[in-house]
């Protein structure tokens, strides 16, 4: 017996999907079950059954059944598509808001560099061997981007940093425009 998944959207995974491919996908779920033939042999049946007398018309109960059926696992289809639009969207979201943070991580540093950070070996205490410094990697200085320049005596902002500031801002947007529902989905997949 053929039975369909609970969804096809994975948020703890990378991969986004459109309304179109969550529509084709549940599509080939009802088409691994029902053949297109067999699709529309019942929707013929379905339109032409209440202008048939059922003791008469061949295979009328089998039909019936199998139209019943057939409705039940094409709704069973479409609530579940529907679900899955639904996990998408906040997929998508998901994953934007991710790209965000790293973005403003990594914008942040090119914008304000960093200091030199020095290599911290690990140590444990002889006595207990427990660990009283966990290992800290050594990182060279990244010297801050010059945001203005002195031109004709005036002071105006370089186009690079103006343009690094603005996607910086945007990320920023992203980040704080994010819904509730996204948080607790970026925190299960940092937990996982």
């Amino acid at each position: 017996m053929i039975t369909f998944p609970d969804s096809h959207v994975d948020l703890m995974g990378n991969n986004p999907f459109t309304p179109a491919q969550v529509a084709d996908r549940w599509d080939r779920e009802l088409l691994r079950k029902w053949t297109q033939t067999t699709q529309n042999n019942l929707r013929d049946f379905m339109q032409i059954k209440s202008a048939v007398n059922p003791e008469t018309f061949p295979n009328y109960a089998q039909n019936e059944a199998l139209l019943a059926e057939f409705i039940t696992d094409k709704q069973e289809c479409y609530t579940k598509r529907v679900a899955d639009e639904a996990k998408a969207v906040l997929l998508d979201q998901v994953l934007a808001y991710e790209k965000a943070v790293r973005d403003v991580e990594q914008l942040t540093l090119v914008l304000n560099g960093r200091d030199e950070v020095l290599e911290i070996p690990e140590q444990t205490d002889p006595e207990t061997g427990e660990m009283t410094q966990a290992y800290v990697p050594g990182m060279p200085a990244i010297e801050p981007m010059v945001q203005f320049y002195i031109v004709g005596g005036e002071e105006v902002e370089g186009p690079v940093y103006a343009e690094i500031a603005a996607e910086l801002a945007d990320a920023q947007a992203v980040i704080e425009s994010s819904s509730e529902a996204v948080l607790e989905q970026v925190a299960a997949r940092a937990e996982a």
